[in-house]
């Protein structure tokens, strides 16, 4: 199959605001899964803005919203940091806590049209790094391909377009993934459980080599 360069998509989510604002912020629109009990403040929240980075195009909003456990964890280890690039040391332990979480909202907005493939790319591209890290096993990741390449196939004619969202929202090792469209509909809905899921998504987003652990790390750090 060909490469396209919207290939290193991955996985998907976005913006942090405190919960009760989310809808408004979604034009309007009422969030496709639970977005109570989540934290804000210090901690709470990873963002970052997905470029495709020859032309500087913006792609989407990627947003993990942790739940008060992992908010004060990751607060902790902030107080004497420097503003600014973390140490390695820092980010790996920031990382190590954001996807050892029970408690999160991950959405990401679309900020450009996109097709099916460019989104699956993605999405393959967030689980390789993540089985190569160790993250996930071999068998899980069979299984998680085979899941997203069936259970997507609803937005294979009209694509992904600018404004749509994904939703995932983790209690424990249950996985409420949910694609919404700018007008509300919400064609790809599923809850499957497990750790595997869990980590697919978090490990997908923050595994060493992700295009995403850089800027969500960078964006917990003072002053950033």
């Amino acid at each position: 199959m060909t490469r396209n360069p919207w290939h290193s998509l991955a996985g998907m989510l976005l913006l942090a605001l405190p919960a009760s604002a989310l809808a408004q912020e979604d034009f309007g629109r009422a969030p496709p899964v639970d977005t109570t009990g989540l934290a804000q403040g210090a901690g709470s929240t990873m963002e970052m803005l997905y470029e495709r980075t020859i032309f500087n195009i913006d792609v989407l909003r990627l947003t993990l919203r942790f739940g008060e456990d992992t908010a004060a964890e990751i607060a902790s280890l902030l107080p004497d940091a420097p503003s600014g690039a973390p140490s390695d040391a820092l980010a790996d332990s920031l990382a190590v806590v954001a996807m050892a979480a029970r408690n999160v909202l991950v959405r990401s907005r679309f900020l450009r049209d996109v097709s099916l493939e460019q989104f699956l790319d993605g999405l393959r591209k967030s689980l390789d790094g993540a089985r190569r890290a160790g993250l996930v096993s071999a068998e899980a990741h069979r299984l998680i391909l085979d899941e997203v390449e069936e259970q997507y196939e609803p937005l294979r004619e009209e694509g992904i377009r600018r404004g749509d969202a994904m939703w995932y929202r983790i209690r424990g090792d249950t996985l409420h993934l949910a694609f919404q469209r700018v007008d509300g509909g919400v064609p790809v809905e599923g809850t499957p459980i497990g750790p595997e899921r869990r980590m697919g998504v978090l490990g997908g987003y923050l595994a060493p080599d992700s295009d995403f652990r850089d800027k969500l790390i960078r964006s917990v750090m003072p002053d950033s």
